[in-house]
């Protein structure tokens, strides 16, 4: 495993903190966002007084920032030897899909089945964004608009332990497409794989929409493990 200490482009990827308020949530989203663009690469040893000095904070606020960071699955915490950023595997990936899977199928329910009042104009307003970005073919930015469609369907569940849970799996995913990027399938049919998913729960048939999500994110599990076999060829 790789010091974090041996490098500079973690050093580029942090800027010191200024501000002292909510101390913790800034250390933690400087690191996530270094470790999610592989600023901070897989493997890496995170030690706690470089990460404090370039931050310019405490390495208590460094340390509580880096067990929010295991407890998303970013990183791996071995007692004595320190804490690392994990390296994802392609079984690994499935088991999140499955995962995601089996969680969102449980907040579609919800929305389909619950009496609540649920704005499914706020899906509708991502499709629309998604339209733009398919004309771009921006691998990314495309990602991070499919995340977004389905942290919002998660959200709009209300079922806050299987969203905190969804969060969990949604940014190791994330993780991954950014380390397979340039092998990643364009995100053409980006629109009309979400806009039929709202249509189908406007239609109020929950099976035909569960069978349908399950489908989707099926797909989205072979597209990314096509994308990692093609970075790291067998």
């Amino acid at each position: 495993m790789t010091q974090i200490s041996s490098t500079t482009e973690w050093q580029q990827a942090l800027k010191p903190i200024k501000s002292q308020t909510l101390l913790v949530d800034q250390v933690y989203q400087n690191l996530s966002h270094a470790i999610l663009t592989q600023k901070i690469k897989p493997g890496q040893h995170l030690v706690e007084q470089p990460l404090a000095d370039q931050l310019s904070v405490s390495r208590i606020s460094v340390r509580e920032a880096i067990r929010r960071l295991a407890q998303d699955g970013l990183v791996e915490i071995i007692p004595s030897k320190g804490s690392f950023v994990v390296s994802l595997t392609a079984d690994d990936v499935k088991e999140i899909y499955q995962l995601r899977s089996a969680l969102e199928i449980i907040a579609l329910k919800e929305i389909m089945t619950s009496n609540n009042h649920v704005n499914l104009g706020l899906l509708d307003e991502i499709v629309s964004q998604m339209v733009t970005l398919e004309q771009k073919e921006d691998r990314l930015q495309g990602a991070a608009l499919d995340n977004q469609f389905h942290r919002t369907l998660m959200n709009l569940s209300e079922l806050s332990r299987t969203i905190r849970i969804w969060e969990q799996m949604s940014t190791q995913i994330t993780m991954v497409i950014y380390t397979v990027s340039s092998h990643y399938p364009s995100y053409e049919g980006l629109v009309e794989r979400h806009s039929k998913l709202v249509n189908l729960i406007r239609a109020g048939n929950y099976q035909t929409a569960a069978n349908y999500l399950q489908q989707h994110i099926q797909e989205g599990a072979q597209q990314l493990l096509h994308a990692i076999h093609q970075s790291n060829p067998i």
